[in-house]
This record gives C-alpha cells, sequence and structure tokens, in this order.
C-alpha cells in the first residue's frame, strides 16, 4: 500500500489540474455533491471535508451527499428539485458521464455509432438540466469530469473497449458548458487516466478505478480528492504547526492547536 501511495503521489506532482474558477469552501457554505454511484459512495467529498477540518479547524461547512448509484444526466435533472435545490446549498458539484456512456454497446458490431448516440443523448439531455441551474443563480456551480473507464489496465474484468473515449467526449461539452455559464470546472478524467496509463507501464493490473474499472478504490478517491483540492488552490497547509523555543521556555508558533503546560528543562521539553 506505501508503494501504491508513494507512485501515486509522484504521479500527480507531474500533473498539470483543469479548474476554474473554483475558490476555496468559506464560512458557512452548504455544499451538495450531486452524481452518480462514485458520488454516492461517499468516498472523496469525505477526504474534501477531513482536509477542510484539519486545517481550517474553525471554518465550519456542511457537505451534502447528492449521488445516486445508477444515475445519468436525465435522472439527475429529474430528482434536481428536490434532492438539492430543496436543500438550499449555496454551492453544489454536479458529475456525470460514466453511466450516460453506455456498457455493453461498446461489444457490439456498431460501437462506434452507438457511443455517438450515446453522448448525443447526454448532451441533449443536459440541456433541461444546464437551463434548471441557470435559473438558480444564487447557487455556485462547479461541474466535475466524471473520473475514468480504465479501458486499458490488465485485469480480469473484460473492458468495453473505448467506453472511456466516449467520457472524454462528454467531458469536452461539461468544460465547455462550465466556461459558457463562468461556472467552476474541475476535471477528474484526464488527470487519472494520466495515472492509470503511467503506472501500468510498469505494472500492467494498476488501476485507480476499481478491480470493476468503474468505481474507484479509496486511493482513486483519494486522488479525487487531491485534484479537487488542488483546483482550489488548497495546496501544502499544515495540520497544525508548533515552534518552542526550548531555552526561552516560550511557544513561538502554535498554529491550529493549543499549546499548553509548556515544561522545558535541559533533559526534556513537554506541553499538553
Amino acid at each position: 500500500m506505501k508503494k501504491i501511495i508513494l507512485s501515486i503521489t509522484a504521479s500527480l506532482l507531474l500533473l498539470q489540474v483543469s479548474a476554474q474558477n473554483v475558490k476555496p469552501f468559506q464560512q458557512g457554505d452548504r455544499v451538495a455533491f450531486v452524481g452518480n454511484s462514485i458520488t454516492d459512495n461517499g468516498h472523496y467529498h469525505s477526504y474534501i471535508w477531513l482536509y477542510y477540518m484539519t486545517r481550517f479547524p474553525n471554518r465550519r461547512i456542511e457537505i451534502f451527499n447528492g449521488g445516486i448509484g445508477g444515475d445519468d444526466v436525465k435522472n439527475i435533472d429529474t430528482r434536481i428539485q428536490q434532492d438539492v435545490f430543496a436543500r438550499k446549498p449555496n454551492i453544489m458539484t454536479l458529475t456525470f458521464g460514466m453511466n450516460d456512456s453506455g456498457y455493453s454497446e461498446y461489444l457490439a458490431p456498431d460501437a462506434a455509432e452507438k457511443s455517438k448516440a450515446k453522448i448525443q443523448k447526454c448532451y441533449d439531455n443536459y440541456q433541461s438540466l444546464q437551463k434548471k441551474l441557470i435559473d438558480h443563480p444564487e447557487i455556485k456551480k462547479i461541474i466535475i469530469a466524471s473520473s475514468p473507464y480504465d479501458q486499458t489496465a490488465k485485469i480480469k474484468t473484460k473492458p468495453f473497449p473505448k467506453k472511456n473515449d466516449a467520457i472524454v467526449k462528454i467531458a469536452e461539452f461539461q468544460e465547455a458548458s462550465a466556461k459558457k455559464n463562468n461556472w467552476g470546472f474541475i476535471d477528474f478524467q484526464r488527470p487519472m487516466t494520466a495515472i492509470n496509463i503511467r503506472e501500468q507501464q510498469t505494472d500492467s493490473a494498476f488501476t485507480l478505478c476499481g478491480r470493476d474499472r468503474i468505481h474507484p478504490d479509496n486511493n482513486g478517491h483519494l486522488v479525487m480528492a487531491y485534484l479537487f483540492l488542488k483546483g482550489q488552490g488548497l495546496a501544502n497547509y499544515d495540520v497544525a504547526d508548533v515552534n518552542i523555543d526550548a531555552a526561552a521556555k516560550k511557544v513561538k508558533v502554535a498554529v491550529n492547536c493549543t499549546v499548553t503546560n509548556l515544561v522545558s528543562s535541559p533533559k526534556l521539553v513537554k506541553f499538553d
């Protein structure tokens, strides 16, 4: 596990994060993460919440899980009012594409045509949802390009060839929509695909996307949280920082913590 984390960390340092208009969450923000089963799993946004709680303990934010397994953009459009708007968030993220792009269609002789039809259907269904989002200017929107479908890992689960190519096409119109409407945009798709491909050069079974090629494992969700936080400009914030001048018996720095009962002598330094 340690080797995997180190490999992922090294890969992340080489990536450019695609993001636009995504500001850090502030005190009192109510954030709804909306999507399919990948969001419903609850991991990546729980890691995001944990980052905020450990780096900004006095900044209270509320996060709502608006993911439902199996959802595509049409399903989200149908439930957006009661599942999202009714909770009165002032920020919402939206991700889709995994289910919209289809599955078994990629095994058919006319897979290319079926793929184009799925992409077009997704785009057409998104127009209704986009209008509803525009009608709620009080909510800041962040569009997230879906985590990838891993079609290249050499694992037991048979792949649906070129399914991820369709998700990339969906990501392209998602990014264009975010830019047109001056909404935030975070890309999970292309950076995670780049990590998969890079790591598979030395370990052909490596994947961030789980053994089913669809649902990211905990490492994948950690990368997703990283990409989101990086897109918000949050890097290198300490959980806590303490600097003690032992000779002067004085606390010089105490960030995100309180130091009490300091005792300093030539043999030891202790504190609560």
